[in-house]
């Protein structure tokens, strides 16, 4: 992969890691600093770079270096002053002084060793020290192992870079990595043994007969995440190993799809598997429409700075879609998992978003949306993908992670490809695929309409919704009004 591709697909990683890692921060913590102090990343923006661009980068690379690790003496005083009235040792220079901390307090100690300005592969492990805690305490738990290798080769790297250091602060510091790089080898003999122990436990509980729903989901979900796990390279499986979650893992999706769906979802595997999974239940976040315009306080969040547009015709006898917009947005008290629409790369919510950042591509996105919403009555719902979002492009996709998954795991790639495809091309279980390598909206950036792009998502925790409903009350695309505001039902009650 090109250093440019690298840069923009780390990029995205990136801000993922921010919208999660700076998300209500506690009074003694920063603002991640993985974008400014970790030369995994940095080394690819300076890439990017030349000339006078470069020279002005490496003047604010040092400003901020230097800002941000005084914020880190400065906001770990305290706290360390409390955390050093219960060492074990007298000694700071050992490791011995340091082993009854756990990681989150070491990185306590990380940040207010003060030495005149931190080396860069100092810096690596705090940043990638940092972010883990930050994952593990606010995000997916899932992602935590990848960070967790990462955190384990930069201790190994600053350790073996310096074998005898001279002074009394360079002592400390190669103790305070020692232990750290000591618990995460712990840790990652402890995550990678329970993965699957887990999916094994899980597996012959199963076998059981009459076992109920909620059994055969823990079960799906302990195998999805040993699959996750290995397909992005976090654990290594033998050949045989593989065959046997292979073959597990079929069995799972086999129960599963005995389950029932909810009177207003439709019955189809990817419904099943997505309500498995859980990822059906989640809740969206619900804003005021004001936050979600281009300088709103949510738009400045969203990890893609698009509006995106989703409308839903009434069906049936219903003489408007206000239910089915309150069930996306996930307010109703009964039958309220996500409904699994049709399209052409995956079921899922599919959006229309502009091209590009222009005012007239967004109101095309806008107007292409209310093409799925014709009729009189038909509702439109207005969002953005937050920091729960994982994104990937459909060709990106099919190109590359498909044919890996499609051969790694040959049984539970022909059990999801069970889902029958709604029209001519459509490939309808591919959204299925992408969740497997943890991806929740699949994007095609090759318009079928000149200045809009569609987006496909299946975890409704992904969205930011405006809590403005828009309601059709005429057949001209333009006659709408916002019909009413999307509470949940309970909220509602309480208000009455």
């Amino acid at each position: 992969m090109s250093d440019d591709k690298l840069y923009e697909q780390q990029k995205k990683q990136v801000l993922q890691y921010e919208a999660v890692g700076n998300a209500n921060l506690q009074e003694n913590q920063t603002k991640l600093a993985y974008r400014n102090l970790n030369s995994g990343f940095f080394n690819l923006e300076k890439s990017q770079l030349k000339g006078d661009a470069l020279s002005k980068w490496k003047e604010n690379h040092e400003e901020k270096k230097k800002r941000i690790e005084a914020a880190w003496h400065q906001k770990t005083e305290a706290d360390v002053k409390s955390l050093r009235s219960r060492a074990a040792a007298s000694n700071k220079k050992s490791r011995a002084y340091y082993r009854g901390y756990n990681l989150e307090e070491l990185e306590i100690f990380l940040k207010n060793s003060d030495r005149g300005g931190n080396s860069e592969e100092y810096n690596n492990v705090a940043t990638e020290l940092e972010l883990y805690n930050r994952i593990m305490e606010k995000g997916n738990s899932l992602e935590g192992l990848a960070v967790l290798i990462r955190l384990k080769d930069r201790t190994d790297k600053y350790i073996s870079s310096r074998k005898s250091p001279g002074t009394t602060n360079g002592k400390i510091r190669k103790a305070i990595i020692s232990v750290i790089s000591e618990k995460v080898s712990e840790k990652l003999v402890e995550v990678k043994d329970g993965y699957k122990t887990k999916a094994d436990a899980m597996f012959a509980e199963i076998q059981q007969e009459g076992i109920s729903d909620e059994k055969v989901n823990e079960a799906f979900r302990a195998h999805y995440d040993l699959i996750y796990q290995v397909l992005n390279g976090n654990i290594e499986l033998s050949k045989e190993e593989i065959e046997r979650l292979d073959t597990n893992m079929e069995t799972v999706l086999n129960k599963v799809m005995e389950q029932k769906v909810d009177e207003s979802q439709a019955n189809n595997v990817s419904t099943k598997f997505f309500n498995a999974l859980g990822w059906s239940s989640n809740e969206a976040r619900l804003v005021e429409d004001g936050t979600l315009a281009d300088n709103g306080s949510e738009m400045k969040k969203a990890v893609l700075k698009k509006r995106l547009y989703h409308a839903i015709n009434p069906y049936g006898d219903n003489k408007d879609a206000k239910e089915a917009g309150k069930q996306l947005a996930g307010v109703k008290k009964e039958n309220n998992r996500l409904f699994y629409g049709l399209g052409r790369f995956g079921k899922g919510v599919y959006t229309s978003a502009g091209e590009d950042d222009s005012e007239e591509n967004d109101h095309k996105a806008e107007m292409n949306s209310w093409n799925y919403g014709k009729d009189v009555g038909a509702v439109q719902l207005v969002m953005v993908l937050n920091e729960h979002a994982r994104m990937l492009s459909y060709t990106e996709f099919t190109f590359k992670l498909e044919q890996k998954f499609d051969k790694m795991f040959k049984k539970v790639s022909a059990a999801v490809c069970k889902e029958q495809s709604s029209s001519f091309a459509y490939r309808d279980y591919l959204t299925m695929k992408a969740a497997f390598f943890g991806y929740n909206t699949l994007i095609d950036y090759h318009p079928n309409i000149d200045g809009v792009i569609y987006l496909v998502t299946t975890d409704r925790k992904a969205l930011t919704i405006s809590k403005d409903m828009r309601l059709r009350y005429n057949e001209r695309e333009e006659d709408f009004y916002n019909s009413e505001l999307l509470k949940k039902e309970n909220e509602e009650n309480e208000e009455k």
